[in-house]
């Protein structure tokens, strides 16, 4: 598969946390998730995002739908 584009490298926040893949920034959206309570660990708090990343028509999303 031709690497490119972000979302060719990036295919999910908990594979990217297993294979120590997330950038110091993405890392800190992690924890933040945690510190706010709304996560009980980073690997909560990344199968979250995941979770969201997948039920979001990113069309849709894009345009307030």
């Amino acid at each position: 598969m031709p690497q490119g584009s972000e979302s060719d490298a990036f295919r999910g926040w908990h594979r990217a946390l297993e294979e120590k893949t997330l950038t110091p920034d993405q890392l800190r959206v992690l924890e933040q998730m945690v510190a706010d309570g709304e996560a009980g660990s980073v690997e909560t708090a990344a199968s979250m995002l995941d979770w969201q990343d997948s039920i979001i028509n990113k069309d849709e999303h894009m345009y307030g739908f």
